[in-house]
């Protein structure tokens, strides 16, 4: 059924001794395609690097905390199951590097081939702005479309504002 192959080549250099050329072993790459997983290779684009790193930064950040940051085994509609004050929240990870004027436009939409609203299942998306090293965790109730428009430098502009470095969310 799969391709568990070990190849060796050999050359015989004499009567007793046997040279080996080459191991291919593919063990963990057929084990990565058994799980239909990327995870031992690195994020192929930009926008997946950036996400990686807001990712990491995001466990680091909860683990200052003292929360504990659980990722799923199969995908889901959420990136975390953060453990803390709060209980046990689920999280959704965004992040964004471009600016449009005065704001930072985000997409909260899920899934790969059509973006979806996230679901309602989700507790909490956490947008990361690299440029600004800033967290934004929004409440996913108070989420009304697909694209978020962030305001780091008006607060009269954005109904997220209070939501800018603010995670009482899991305290509460």
């Amino acid at each position: 059924m799969y391709d568990w192959t070990v190849s060796l080549k050999l050359e015989r250099t004499g009567r007793r001794h046997i040279k080996m050329e080459e191991v291919q072993y593919d063990f963990y790459t057929t084990v990565a395609n058994l799980y239909d997983t990327k995870d031992l290779t690195m994020p192929s684009s930009n926008a997946q690097r950036i996400g990686a790193i807001a990712e990491t930064r995001f466990i680091t950040e909860c683990l200052n905390r003292d929360f504990e940051p659980h990722t799923p085994v199969t995908p889901m509609p959420w990136d975390y199951i953060v453990h803390c004050p709060a209980g046990d929240l689920k999280v959704q990870i965004k992040s964004t590097s471009v600016r449009d004027r005065a704001a930072y436009a985000v997409n909260t939409g899920s899934g790969c081939t059509q973006k979806e609203h996230i679901p309602d299942i989700v507790d909490i998306v956490g947008i990361y702005i690299s440029p600004l090293d800033q967290w934004w965790m929004i409440p996913q109730s108070v989420i009304t479309s697909k694209t978020l428009k962030l305001y780091p430098d008006t607060p009269s502009k954005s109904k997220y504002k209070k939501y800018q470095n603010n995670w009482s969310a899991y305290y509460e």
